[in-house]
């Protein structure tokens, strides 16, 4: 199955709700950790989202989706500059692999035990796996708007909202 117009239209949303977020936060407020309430500061949970799209980006070619592969040393984890930067990218490449079949094979690899190592290894499609860092994002989206309302700031309505959640609460309205 080739380009579903409208699946790239919620993928672009998700790169449009970061995009945004990056847009109204300052710097300071994007590399401050939150203790003891979070322990990570918000560039480094948009950097964490960043890296799963690379991941998968990086992978296609080869067939193998290596999630462990992280940027933790990023500029992106410290400036809103090369965190939007990479939202930019992101959003061309989502639109060139829409071009792409959805079901193309690939083998992703994720450690999946905090006790040992272990590196789980399970196959996929192309279009699970953009449906899986898109999930990931809104998931982490939903992290942020917590940071930044622990510093007294607000994000859209939206933001962080599982687009289940937001279907469930149009039609109670």
């Amino acid at each position: 199955m080739l380009c579903d117009s409208q699946a790239l239209r919620s993928h672009l949303e998700t790169v449009a709700q970061a995009k945004t977020f990056l847009n109204h936060i300052s710097h300071h407020a994007y590399q401050q950790e939150m203790t003891p309430y979070v322990a990570s500061s918000a560039g480094s949970h948009m950097r964490h989202v960043i890296d799963h799209y690379l991941a998968l980006k990086e992978g296609i070619d080869g067939g193998v989706v290596d999630y462990n592969l992280r940027h933790r040393q990023s500029d992106v984890a410290k400036s809103t500059t090369f965190a939007l930067q990479a939202w930019n990218d992101i959003e061309v490449w989502l639109v060139d692999v829409y071009q792409n079949d959805m079901q193309a094979a690939l083998s992703v690899l994720a450690e999946t035990s905090v006790e040992a190592s272990y590196i789980n290894q399970v196959s996929s499609t192309l279009g699970r796996e953009l449906l899986f860092v898109s999930s990931h994002a809104i998931h982490h989206f939903s992290l942020l708007a917590i940071i930044v309302s622990l510093q007294g700031q607000k994000t859209h309505a939206l933001f962080g909202v599982a687009p289940s959640t937001a279907t469930y609460q149009r039609a109670q309205a």
